[in-house]
């Protein structure tokens, strides 16, 4: 567990700013809404103590500016309070807050040099002088408030979390440096053929010195184009192809960036916990808020504009970690969001202790709390076997995270999920092991926006998939191919999704395929969408397009999806309904199975659109997909997985040791038949789960009611 050493609590942190009046230099205010805070059950806060020259002055015992003595007087109330104290130490480009909001410039060592030739305004994240200077910042920032810093215990070890970057983006440097180091990566990329490299991007070049950026870089050969279409994928264009080196190069940039990082702060104090946020709005299932209208500040919202693996990241730090926004690629609150998110952070801190992520407030684009409330979200953090979490925020105007002037009814849930959080934490005991992994669609996360068409389709196959299973009471970890490709790691798995991922054929995973397809033989189970390039390298399937139809599964059913196709050979296990060809293939591997949709079966689960009745059924019932008789998923769990499932839309479990969290997602009561000590969010009686609420039921025998299956 990780435990607040001052209070003894599971951690609970929450960042607050002051950039804008009151925080800014109203002491009453501040001092009200910490002890806010504290009475909503946070034990300690998070300061915006990024690197700028205010905070350098005073290090070197110069008067403090209005925004650093604030920070002081925080800090001294936090101890007054009983709370601590740590620090958002690092920002993505210094600070894009300068000099509108923040009066101090932020300090970047080196910078980079933009398309034009002007500074770049960013932190040039491979060079040494920057590096040197965002580890003196922390450094010295520690031993200027050191005094109550946070201190946990993660595994019985004293820790210090800090928050060592927010929003890490790597963006190219247009001098000589810049484009050498590109090039040579480059160059290496394409194995030192310059042929290789002509051919993928429809040029002819001599020798990759003679580059310019024009002729590598997307932003500068495309000028007015934002991204490349699926034809360009389909067809392996150069544009598809040159975006895709650019954001794979920002990737590994990153990975360079964070390994290195990390020796050097754990040289300054080998007990610093770093915690960074990786992305501040969600991953992959987030808004490209740059699409809704009137809204602006949000072009790399969508972390796919960023050039981000997070899977890659785990490694290079203490806990992988980002905030979670509850919320649809499409601007729906949804709850799954959330519980989803914290699977990928579960997967991506396989074998450690790890610390979720979430966004309170007035969301930007919805206001998502008048439908979700903080019980249901913090339980699904819980569930998730997150050890504690941190949060924004306070104080945050630019972003929405207005926790200061949230309803009443809003804090009261907030306040009491985190009173439940604290006392369920320690009892749980280990987190049970998901018999289902879903495979993270890192190609396609890492190099595709939202506006390429269909990429929302896309992302939503995954959520459905997950969602699914959840339903059916089944756990699932959202995992990478990296994770899977370790000893044995695939094998304490019976089944493994594969989402939509258009980008793979671009980008594939030879060693990933082997691992798969000897894993399949010895009896795993695979469920993979249409023209799944994974599976045809893997399996030499073929799937033939099929136009768009409704299906039979016991009965006649209607579902939405952006391609359609049918897979030949094999056991049809559900057919289209105009020409009776097959829409759900099963194939047997050795003593595995494979099960080819031939549709989109997550996002057909997921989607709030349905489609209309085809004319010619006249007036015979086809019911979407989610609302038909037969579940195509919950039979392949039940009849080849051998694993128990129950048909509860809407209801999250999760399974530990010493019980089960149930959280109820939907807008009605529900009746919790499990026997044991129950601890609910708000106790009614017994037997009622409110809405949006959970409980923890406590088993002392230690047996308690989960999915199983036989053994392979």
């Amino acid at each position: 567990m990780i435990i607040d050493k001052k209070t003894g609590e599971p951690y609970i942190n929450i960042w607050f700013g002051n950039f804008y009046r009151p925080a800014y230099d109203d002491k009453k205010f501040v001092k009200e809404n910490i002890a806010l805070l504290k009475n909503l059950g946070f034990n300690s806060v998070m300061l915006d103590t990024k690197a700028w020259e205010d905070f350098k002055e005073r290090y070197e015992g110069k008067e403090a500016s209005q925004f650093v003595a604030m920070h002081e007087y925080m800090q001294r109330e936090l101890k007054n309070m009983g709370m601590s104290h740590e620090f958002l130490a690092l920002y993505l480009n210094g600070d894009n807050l300068y000099p509108n909001i923040r009066f101090s410039p932020p300090i970047y060592g080196e910078s980079v040099i933009d398309k034009d030739g002007n500074d770049g305004k960013w932190y040039r994240y491979w060079s040494d002088k920057a590096k040197a200077s965002m580890e003196e910042h922390v450094a010295r920032v520690l031993e200027s408030y050191g005094e109550n810093y946070v201190a946990v215990t993660v595994n019985g070890r004293e820790r210090k979390p800090i928050c060592s970057m927010w929003d890490p983006i790597v963006a190219p440097s247009f001098d000589e440096e810049g484009r050498k180091r590109y090039l040579h990566w480059l160059e290496n990329e394409y194995q030192g053929d310059i042929g290789l490299f002509n051919r993928a991007y429809g040029v002819e070049k001599t020798s990759f010195d003679t580059l310019e950026k024009e002729d590598y870089w997307f932003e500068c050969r495309y000028p007015d184009c934002l991204t490349f279409s699926e034809e360009d994928v389909r067809n392996q264009t150069p544009k598809a192809r040159m975006l895709m080196d650019n954001r794979k190069w920002q990737c590994e940039e990153l990975c360079l960036y964070f390994q290195d990082m990390k020796e050097r702060l754990h040289r300054i104090d080998e007990s610093l916990y770093l915690c960074p946020d990786m992305a501040q709005w969600g991953y992959f299932l987030n808004v490209d808020g740059s699409m809704l209208a009137g809204v602006g500040f949000a072009d790399l919202w969508d972390t796919a504009a960023r050039g981000i693996d997070i899977y890659r990241l785990a490694e290079y730090v203490d806990c992988a970690h980002f905030l979670s926004v509850p919320v649809t690629p499409d601007g729906d609150p949804e709850a799954y969001v959330t519980s989803c998110h914290h699977s990928m952070m579960r997967s991506m801190n396989s074998g450690r202790e790890f610390i979720g992520g979430i966004y309170w407030g007035r969301y930007l684009y919805n206001d998502i709390y008048t439908v979700l409330t903080p019980c249901e979200i913090v339980a699904s953090i819980v569930a998730s076997g997150a050890s504690g979490y941190t949060s924004y925020g306070m104080c945050g105007l630019d972003d929405g995270g207005l926790l200061h002037r949230m309803e009443g009814y809003f804090n009261d849930s907030l306040g009491r999920a985190n009173e439940w959080a604290k006392e369920v934490i320690p009892q749980l005991g280990a987190k049970k092991k998901s018999n289902v992994a879903i495979l993270f669609p890192s190609a396609m996360a890492a190099y595709e926006t939202m506006r390429t068409e269909g990429n929302k389709e896309r992302r939503l196959d995954l959520l459905g998939w997950y969602k699914a299973c959840r339903d059916l009471g089944a756990e699932a970890d959202v995992t990478d191919s990296k994770n899977l490709c370790k000893e044995h790691f695939l094998d304490s798995y019976r089944v493994l999704i594969i989402p939509d991922n258009d980008c793979y054929e671009m980008n594939p995973d030879p060693e990933f395929e082997e691992t798969l397809r000897a894993w399949c033989e010895h009896g795993g189970i695979v469920l993979y969408g249409p023209d799944s390039a994974l599976a045809k390298n893997c399996f030499g399937v073929e799937a033939y397009r099929h136009q768009p139809d409704a299906i039979r599964y016991q009965e006649a059913g209607m579902v939405k999806s952006r391609n359609f196709c049918t897979y030949s050979g094999g056991k049809c296990v559900a057919a289209y309904l105009s020409d009776g060809a097959s829409c759900v293939t099963q194939y047997q591997t050795e003593n595995g199975y494979q099960y080819a949709f031939g549709f989109s079966y997550g996002y057909a689960y997921n989607t709030k659109f349905i489609p209309h009745v085809p004319v010619e059924q006249k007036n015979n019932e086809l019911y979407p997909l989610e609302m038909m008789k037969g579940n195509i998923l919950a039979d392949i769990l039940k009849d080849t997985a051998g694993m128990e499932t129950k048909l509860q839309k809407n209801i999250e479990r999760a399974y530990f040791a010493n019980g089960q969290i149930i959280i109820n997602h939907t807008s009605y009561p529900f009746y919790v038949e499990q026997e044991g000590e129950k601890q609910y969010q708000y106790p009614v009686n017994e037997t009622l789960l409110l809405p949006h609420s959970a409980v923890f039921v406590k088993s002392d025998n230690h047996e308690i009611e989960m999915p199983k299956h036989n053994s392979q």
